[in-house]
């Protein structure tokens, strides 16, 4: 293939996968505790010894940022945030998974669950909230109903840099499933949840900057494609 179509037919894939990364930021730009996505590529050549081989982007690196967002006053009584280096301990189909999003509600039994339904995590198990009652949640994640206590709500953190994977929904779960947990540092504010941290004016620049990449290459690609085109009509008429 000609060194300069593969190198533009490779700038549309990495352009492509950047755009795909970047729009599914601005989707979840206002999901309560949603951590933006990154993707890095790195240019190589594919083949030193191969001279009609163009250089390729390759060794695309996927990451998370997980900076905290914001924090938005809600009211809601079962709403929380966590205010410093943390995650919610939770209960799915896939194991336990670690999440920011804090926006949590009750079932017809009184567990304590996720948006989701997934079951929050206690320090003695699955956190019961009695009806009809004032419930309060502490900074340290202790639940009480009329001043009683009936659970506290876990926390748990990593060793960083996180080597975390998204399981959807704002949920994630380690990379190594032996990883070891330590103890979280954030305090737990009620009333309260986490904004998404992606910045909307940075990503529509990343957008912009993409989408003109995607097309230079797209372009880069048609002018090869007819040079070869001509050069085979050319060769032809010899």
């Amino acid at each position: 293939m000609n060194a300069g179509m593969y190198a533009a037919l490779t700038g549309n894939l990495s352009a492509q996968r950047r755009l795909d990364v970047i729009s599914n930021n601005l989707a979840n730009a206002s999901t309560t505790g949603f951590k933006a996505d990154q993707i890095q590529f790195e240019s190589v050549l594919a083949n030193v010894k191969n001279s009609t081989q163009g250089p390729v982007f390759s060794n695309d690196r996927y990451s998370t940022d997980f900076s905290a967002g914001s924090l938005q006053r809600t009211d809601n009584v079962l709403d929380v945030a966590l205010e410093g280096d943390g995650f919610f301990v939770v209960n799915t189909p896939q194991g336990t998974a670690y999440t920011r999003q804090g926006s949590f509600h009750l079932t017809s039994n009184g567990r304590l669950v996720t948006a989701d339904g997934y079951e929050v995590q206690g320090s003695g198990g699955a956190i019961t909230v009695p009806a009809n009652g004032k419930v309060e949640i502490g900074p340290t994640g202790q639940v009480s109903v009329n001043g009683n206590t009936v659970g506290t709500i876990s926390t748990a953190d990593f060793a960083k840099p996180y080597a975390l994977n998204k399981l959807g929904n704002g949920l994630f779960q380690p990379a190594d499933p032996n990883a070891a947990t330590t103890a979280a540092t954030a305090g737990i504010k009620q009333g309260y949840l986490e904004t998404s941290n992606v910045k909307a004016v940075v990503e529509m620049s990343r957008l912009i900057e993409a989408s003109r990449y995607f097309e230079i290459c797209a372009k880069a690609v048609k002018t090869y494609d007819d040079l070869t085109s001509r050069a085979a009509n050319d060769l032809g008429k010899v």
